[in-house]
């Protein structure tokens, strides 16, 4: 064998460790190792959130009514916030929430100056109480099917606009012609929603979450007034779709070690 070939013979031979020192490096269990940090396992969480929404109202027979007597309607989407508290272990959850209508339109756009009769939303609020089951969660996220009870008020009154000057002295002997001074319906519902939720990642943590429902009245209930006792009032079975979008602080716990 000549020097070149025993040259070569070394080179090969220096190629061939180079090529398997990454296999050495490996640690015997590599193939296991996930190449993402693995989901998080806390037992159970407390939590508070605060949030905003929209919910779409049906009232049919009320809104019948406006529209029979030509009542102009400021209509749309209502907006609210809520404030709740919840409590999660494993899988399952409960949860209270209370919401409160945000009014935005304080009087009907366009003309004011040509009398005409409004109706506005004054108000609405209500509670709720939720027991839920994680459906699915994934390493980042939780979704949960939640079902619950609760109650609410919506309100109206009813106003006539017109360019009219009142004395504030003179105001409470003021008596418009139709105007109402309060239309209100309280009702029991039902409530249905799906949440998606981050997962918690540490022992506190500020998540987002958003919710998808529907809740609808047990029955039909009568329309209501704090200035008359109404006689033959329409009633309405209450129904709305909501979307909610919230932001929650939780306090997270692991299971206990047993000594």
């Amino acid at each position: 064998m000549n020097q070149t070939d025993f040259l070569c013979m070394r080179f090969s031979f220096l190629l061939v460790l180079l090529s398997t020192y990454p296999a050495w490096s490996q640690s015997s269990d590599s193939t296991a190792t996930a190449d993402l940090p693995t989901k998080s396992n806390f037992r159970s969480s407390t939590m508070v959130e605060l949030g905003y929404g929209y919910a779409y109202t049906r009232l049919p027979n009320m809104r019948a009514f406006f529209k029979s007597n030509q009542i102009k309607e400021n209509y749309g989407l209502d907006n609210f916030v809520t404030v709740g508290f919840g409590y999660r272990r494993q899988r399952f959850k409960g949860s209270l929430y209370a919401s409160y209508g945000i009014d935005q339109n304080s009087r009907t756009s366009g003309n004011t100056g040509q009398a005409s009769l409004v109706a506005r939303r004054q108000n609405f609020s209500g509670a709720v109480l939720f027991v839920g089951y994680d459906l699915a969660n994934t390493r980042n996220q939780r979704v949960f099917l939640n079902a619950g009870v609760g109650g609410i008020r919506y309100e109206y009154n009813v106003f006539r606009t017109t360019n009219q000057a009142v004395p504030f002295q003179t105001i409470l002997q003021n008596n418009t012609s139709g105007s109402i001074p309060s239309l209100f319906l309280t009702s029991s519902y039902w409530d249905v929603n799906i949440e998606v939720s981050q997962r918690e990642k540490h022992r506190h943590a500020l998540q987002w979450v958003s919710r998808f429902g529907y809740r609808r009245g047990f029955t039909a209930d009568a329309w209501q007034s704090d200035a008359y006792q109404l006689i033959d009032a329409p009633s309405d079975r209450v129904s709305q779709f909501y979307a909610q979008f919230s932001l929650y602080i939780s306090r997270n716990y692991m299971a206990r070690q047993k000594r």
